[in-house]
């Protein structure tokens, strides 16, 4: 069995693919057959020839998604493979997977942000309801104006999609004494939260909700989700937190809401460009905070635990169990 581990060297250094890695992951799994090889190559250096003989990929949607990766003819490069294991929660970049032979599981990182996405978002929930980024907005406008503001606990929490980054949200809102409410595709109930709205219900759901947090992924059916009649549908002065993907969120609606001062306040872990360009008007928003897609990943762990998850499904393979984190293609998640 041979599992190539491909990087892009554009990603930061902590979420680089490394034999050091291999070497820790292989020592902690010391019941992996001896004759699994893997290799290490960045920026498609020879793919083709990495892939003549890979039973598994292990890669990020940026490699896939490079015009050099062969899409067009993976199951020629790469008769043997069985699944790739995306490094990313994501899998927008990559869809449709009509490049994806049929025989070939798609598997992503999910569950491996799940810690520092709940610490992430109590920093965050408690940072809207003290009105932090409009405090830190009067900073940079030399007002002095004094903001005061009431206990968090008690204060409805709506998480829109309930996956492992919305499970997260929903811990830290029930750490934090809230009332959690969620909107699920599914409608069906989660722990921890008091009522599951459907997508449909969405305009009713936000009426109740004193915090908004996005969390569901991007797919065609989420795309824009969270346009303007969702945010002028929002109790006044809410406040919004974005974990999940960006084009779920009308981002023009947003500043104007903001500016208008219907919420109250918004931290954005995700943005509609990444980097986000000088030029864009959200860097000059009042009562907007950016944090540059570092929320939910731990540079310590991220890698240690993305290495785990593969084993463990190195293991599911080689004993003919199901995968863990197969995306669905029909659901694009």
């Amino acid at each position: 069995m041979h599992v190539h581990l491909e990087n892009s060297t554009a990603k930061p250094r902590p979420f680089w693919l490394t034999p050091e890695l291999i070497d820790a992951a292989c020592a902690s799994n010391p019941e992996l057959p001896s004759d699994v090889k893997f290799t290490v190559n960045s920026d498609l250096q020879d793919i083709a020839s990495s892939l003549s003989t890979a039973t598994a990929l292990v890669t990020s949607s940026g490699v896939i998604s490079d015009p050099r990766f062969p899409r067009d003819d993976l199951a020629g490069v790469a008769p043997d493979l069985q699944f790739i294991h995306l490094i990313d929660a994501g899998v927008e970049d990559v869809m449709p997977l009509n490049w994806l032979p049929s025989n070939v599981q798609l598997v992503n990182n999910s569950g491996v942000h799940v810690e520092k996405a709940r610490e992430f978002a109590i920093m965050s929930l408690l940072a809207l309801n003290a009105r932090l980024p409009e405090i830190m907005w009067n900073q940079r406008q030399a007002n002095w104006e004094q903001v005061f503001t009431p206990l968090i606990r008690g204060k409805a929490l709506l998480v829109i999609g309930l996956g492992d980054m919305g499970q997260a949200a929903v811990a830290a809102g029930r750490t934090l004494g809230m009332r959690v409410l969620g909107v699920r595709r599914s409608g069906m109930n989660v722990s921890g939260v008091e009522r599951v709205y459907l997508p449909s219900q969405l305009h009713e759901a936000v009426k109740f909700s004193d915090f908004i947090v996005i969390a569901t992924p991007l797919t065609s059916s989420t795309r824009n989700l969270i346009d303007r009649s969702v945010l002028e549908a929002a109790k006044p002065m809410a406040g919004l937190l974005n974990i999940g993907r960006a084009d779920v969120l009308d981002h023009d609606a947003l500043v104007e809401l903001l500016k208008n001062g219907h919420l109250s306040g918004a931290i954005l872990d995700v943005l509609p460009r990444e980097p986000l360009p000088s030029s864009s008007e959200l860097w000059s928003c009042p009562n907007l905070m950016i944090n540059p897609h570092v929320g939910a990943d731990d540079p310590t762990t991220y890698m240690t635990e993305t290495m785990r998850l593969l084993f463990a499904n190195l293991q599911c393979h080689l004993t003919g169990r199901r995968l863990q984190n197969v995306v669905d293609r029909a659901n694009e998640y």
